[in-house]
C-alpha cells in the first residue's frame, strides 16, 4: 500500500532529507519539477505551456518545469505573482532567465496556451489565496472551465492539504486536470471536494525512505492498492466443506437484506441465513435459492459466526439491535437502520467482541451527535471518532476504513486505509447492503475486522468498473465475479486514476 502523509509530515520527511542526509534543498526541487515535466511532456507533447508561479518553493518547481519543458521544445511562458522568496525558487527563476524564459504579464502567458501549470502554492497553504495570487487562481479557472488541461504541482491551489476542503471559497481554488504531488499521497487528495479539484493524481518519489532512518515514521494512513487486496484474499482450500467457509445471519427486510445476503455469498461465505419474521417471507422477491430463510428468534451464535443487522431492518427492532449489539459473542457487522438505533444511544455501545460499522457522512453524523457538513468538512476526525463504536467503513468517494478504537495498548494504533475509487457508479440505492454483506462474508471467512472491511471496500469499488453508467446494486454483484478474476492481475502502482483497476 502507498503511505498517505499530511503536509507536516512531508515538511519534515523534507528537511530530514536535508539535514540528516545532506541532500540539498534544491536537488530534491529538482528531482520534483523534472518529474513533473516528464508527466507532462507525456501527455500533451506538443503543447504550449503557461506555468504559473507563487514566491515560495511550489514556484520553484515551477521554474524548473518551465526549463525542462523549454528545452524538450514546448512554448513555454512563466508568469510571476510575486519575486520568488527562497533561494532555491530565486536561483532556478535565475536559471530560466538564463535560456531566455523572463516573466510575462498574466493574460500574456494564458493566450493560447495548451496546458496551464498551477505552481502558485503547496502544501504550505495555511489561508484563502489573495491579491495576485487569487489572480492566477481565477485566471486557472477560466482556462479550466474552456477545457484548456490545468497541472497543479504539489496539490491545487486553494485546497487544504489535509482535509481536501478549500481554504476559501469554492471559487478561489484551482480544477486541475492532473495533479503532480511530490513525495507521497496527502490525504486532502482523497477527501471531497480536494479528490475532484486534483483531476487524476500521479506521485513523484523523493526518496522519504531515506530520511526514516530505522523507525519508519507512521504515514496518516494508506492507499490501498491490488496487491494488498490480493494477500487479504481467502483462499479455497481442496477437500474444505461449506461450514469450513463461515456461516453469515443476515437480520433484516426486503430488497436491503436480499443484497446483503447476496454479497456475504460473493465474499465466500459457506452459509448465508436471512432472519426475517415469516409473515414477510413472501415480500423477498429475487432472494437466491441458496440463502436459508429463518425466523429472527431462530438467530443462534453456536451456529451463525457473524451477524449482518440494519438492511431493511426498520426501527421496530431496536430492542433486539441493542441487545445483539451488546451481547453477541461473535463479529457483527451494523449497517443502515442498525446504525440509526445505535445513534439514539445516549452513550457509545460498546461490544466484546469483534465491531464492525459501515456509516455514511449522515448516519456517522448522528451517530457522532454532529452534523453531516462537519463530517464532510474534516472525514478524518470523524473516523477516528466512531473507532468508538468499533472498526469503521465511513463511506463515500475513497471510502476511508479504520481500526477499532479498542487496540492494544502496548502495539502501535494500526493505520486507516482508504480507498482509492471515487466511481460515481456505487451511489446507487443498495450499494452499501451489497458492502456490508461482503464484510460479512469476510468476517466469516476469519479475517481480522480491518481486514474484512478493506477487502470489502476494495472489490466492492473493482466491481463498479464492470457496471454499466446506469447500473444498479444487481449489477455491482455481477461485476464481482470480474473483479474477483482480474485482481489475480499486477500490483496497478503507486499512480492511480481514479477508477484505475
Amino acid at each position: 500500500m502507498h503511505a498517505i502523509r499530511t503536509a507536516a509530515q512531508v515538511r519534515d520527511l523534507d528537511e530530514r532529507l536535508i539535514e540528516t542526509m545532506g541532500i540539498p534543498g534544491r536537488v530534491l526541487m529538482e528531482v520534483a519539477g523534472r518529474e513533473a515535466a516528464v508527466e507532462i511532456h507525456k501527455r500533451w507533447p506538443t503543447a504550449s505551456v503557461a506555468v504559473l508561479c507563487g514566491p515560495g518553493n511550489n514556484g520553484g518547481d515551477g521554474f524548473v518545469v518551465a526549463r525542462w519543458l523549454h528545452t524538450w521544445g514546448h512554448d513555454v511562458r512563466i508568469w510571476s505573482s510575486r519575486p520568488p522568496s527562497t533561494d532555491a525558487a530565486r536561483a532556478n527563476q535565475q536559471v530560466c532567465e538564463k535560456i531566455g524564459l523572463h516573466a510575462t504579464p498574466l493574460t500574456r502567458a494564458i493566450a493560447g496556451a495548451g496546458v496551464v501549470v498551477d505552481a502558485l502554492l503547496g502544501t504550505g497553504q495555511r489561508s484563502a489565496p489573495g491579491g495576485t495570487v487569487l489572480e492566477g487562481v481565477v485566471a486557472a479557472r477560466i482556462v479550466a472551465e474552456a477545457g484548456i488541461p490545468v497541472v497543479a504541482l504539489d496539490l491545487p491551489t486553494g485546497v487544504h492539504a489535509d482535509t481536501g476542503q478549500p481554504l476559501g471559497s469554492a471559487d478561489e481554488a484551482v480544477a486541475a486536470t492532473l495533479t503532480v504531488t511530490f513525495g507521497a499521497w496527502k490525504p486532502g487528495l482523497l477527501c471531497m471536494p480536494g479528490a475532484a479539484l486534483a483531476g487524476d493524481v500521479h506521485v513523484v518519489d523523493l526518496g522519504f525512505e531515506l530520511g526514516l532512518g530505522t523507525t519508519e515514521a507512521p504515514p496518516k494512513a494508506r492507499l490501498m492498492d491490488r496487491a494488498h487486496a490480493l494477500k487479504l484474499m481467502p483462499r479455497r482450500e481442496p477437500g474444505e466443506a461449506k461450514w469450513n467457509r463461515g456461516h453469515v445471519a443476515v437480520m433484516g427486510g426486503g430488497g436491503a437484506a436480499i443484497l446483503a445476503c447476496h454479497g456475504a455469498l460473493r465474499a465466500g461465505a459457506g452459509l448465508v441465513s436471512l432472519a426475517v419474521p415469516r409473515g414477510r417471507w413472501p415480500e423477498l422477491h429475487g432472494l437466491w435459492p441458496e440463502v436459508i430463510l429463518m425466523e429472527p428468534a431462530h438467530l443462534n451464535p453456536r451456529r451463525h459466526d457473524v451477524l449482518v443487522m440494519g438492511p431493511g431492518l426498520g426501527k421496530d427492532g431496536a430492542r433486539i439491535v441493542r441487545d445483539l449489539w451488546s451481547r453477541w459473542p461473535g463479529p457483527v457487522v451494523a449497517d443502515a437502520d442498525a446504525l440509526s438505533i445505535l445513534a439514539e444511544e445516549t452513550t457509545v455501545p460498546v461490544g466484546n467482541q469483534p465491531r464492525v460499522i459501515t456509516p455514511h457522512s449522515a448516519e456517522a453524523a448522528r451517530l457522532l451527535k454532529s452534523r453531516r457538513s462537519t463530517v464532510e468538512a474534516d472525514r478524518w476526525t470523524a473516523l477516528h471518532e466512531l473507532r468508538a463504536f468499533g472498526s469503521v467503513v465511513l463511506k463515500g468517494p475513497h471510502t476511508l476504513v479504520g481500526p477499532s478504537g479498542a487496540a492494544d495498548p502496548e502495539q502501535p494504533p494500526p493505520c486507516p486505509w482508504v480507498s482509492p475509487v471515487a466511481d460515481g457508479r456505487l451511489a446507487t440505492a443498495g450499494s452499501g447492503d451489497v458492502l456490508a454483506g461482503l464484510i460479512g462474508g469476510f468476517l466469516a471467512l476469519k479475517l481480522r475486522p480491518q481486514e474484512a472491511a478493506g477487502l470489502g471496500v476494495w472489490l466492492h469499488g473493482a466491481a463498479a468498473e464492470h457496471m454499466p453508467e446506469d447500473g444498479s446494486a444487481s449489477d455491482l454483484l455481477d461485476g464481482m465475479r470480474a473483479a474477483r478474476a482480474a485482481l489475480s492481475g499486477a500490483d496497478q502502482g503507486a499512480n492511480l486514476r481514479k477508477s484505475a483497476y
